[in-house]
């Protein structure tokens, strides 16, 4: 029996067919930067990274397709977002404050409005939410919670943080 093949990363693919980044990136009319992610193994999109492996292929006189080159993709991941639930509407109402945290990992905010629907059922006395995405992360004393996390690794039951 044999091993299935590994698609090669974007900087394996660059020590074959050696490219300069700003090239690259002006060739597919993405910014620089989003070339740089690919290589790094960071989250891009989908749309960035179908015209990089096009202008790739124009580079090599291959033909290339995402199948080829293992680009990681933001739908391959879920974000931490953090869910504040207040009963303050305006900034300056400071007496009677109350707010709430939830923590879900979800590919948007949509999703994450869905996953926190079951929180924010008990906290209906915190009528105003406010969502917010945190890719990067965050530290809590002791306590590192990071900001993406594949979406392979996940299940029905391990949406919601445990807090």
């Amino acid at each position: 029996m044999y091993e299935r093949k590994k698609k090669p990363t974007l900087e394996q693919v660059r020590m074959l067919f050696p490219f300069e980044v700003p090239d690259l990136a002006r060739a597919a009319r993405v910014e620089v930067g989003t070339v740089y992610q690919a290589l790094l193994m960071r989250p891009i999109h989908r749309e960035d990274a179908e015209k990089i492996v096009k202008a790739l292929s124009t580079h090599t006189h291959l033909t290339l397709s995402l199948g080829h080159i293992n680009i990681v993709l933001w739908e391959d991941y879920l974000t931490l977002w953090l869910i504040h639930a207040t009963n303050a509407t305006p900034p300056e109402a400071q007496e009677g404050l109350e707010n709430a945290y939830h923590l879900v990992y979800a590919r948007d905010q949509h999703e994450a409005t869905l996953r926190a629907q079951s929180w924010l059922a008990h906290h209906t006395h915190l009528p105003v939410h406010t969502f917010t995405s945190c890719p990067d992360g965050f530290v809590i004393g002791r306590l590192r919670l990071f900001g993406l996390r594949p979406d392979d690794e996940t299940d029905e039951a391990s949406f919601e943080a445990p807090f």
